[in-house]
């Protein structure tokens, strides 16, 4: 399964989640990175620096 299979609105409490977390500084980009790709590792995908 890919991670655009997640239903969207999955997909739309993530990115909530994430972009609150790092507007309140709790969430650094190394940190945010880390989290996805544990997320996406579970459907066999990988996160990648662009």
């Amino acid at each position: 399964m890919a991670v655009s299979e997640l239903n969207e609105d999955t997909q739309d409490q993530i990115c909530d989640l994430l972009e609150n977390l790092q507007q309140i500084e709790k969430l650094k980009n190394k940190d945010m990175r880390i989290l996805l790709d544990k997320i996406v590792r579970q459907y066999g995908g990988k996160v990648v620096n662009k």
